[in-house]
């Protein structure tokens, strides 16, 4: 039992710097300053819209997700795409989609919606990575 705990904060620490130094290495290869973390940062009212309505979208898509499962306790009934890390990993692809879209026309640093684009490729190929090799083993 104490295994498992100690892998699983080992795998996040281990994760976590190597993000920090993915995210370090583009800001200096870009020349983009750092963006604060879990910040809303929108670069205009329309941005800001588009944002809100994607979080909403997802939050009753999520909602309605937790029902569909409880309602049909079989895993026969259960529905891919309706699973929370898959609306979550949806909610991550399109949030900064739409982040480096309206960075790409409304920034003051031409570098930024590259970084953006840097940082969801990352994040999206060592999440997929992890994914379907069952985290390297490391959880069995």
């Amino acid at each position: 039992m104490d295994s498992i705990w100690l892998n699983f904060f080992l795998f996040l620490s281990i994760y976590a710097l190597i993000i920090f130094l993915f995210n370090a290495g583009m800001r200096r290869l870009l020349n983009v300053k750092r963006k604060q973390i879990f910040s809303y940062h929108h670069l205009n009212e329309t941005h800001k819209k588009v944002d809100w309505t994607i979080r909403m979208a997802f939050v009753v898509l999520i909602i309605a997700g937790v029902f569909f499962h409880i309602s049909n306790p079989d895993s026969i009934g259960k529905v891919w795409y309706l699973e929370t890390h898959i609306l979550v990993f949806g909610f991550i692809l399109l949030s900064e989609s739409v982040r480096a879209v309206f960075e790409k026309k409304h920034s003051d640093n031409p570098n930024d919606y590259k970084f953006t684009l840097a940082q969801l490729t990352f994040l999206t190929a060592t999440l997929l990575l992890f994914f379907t090799t069952g985290f390297f083993g490391i959880f069995t």
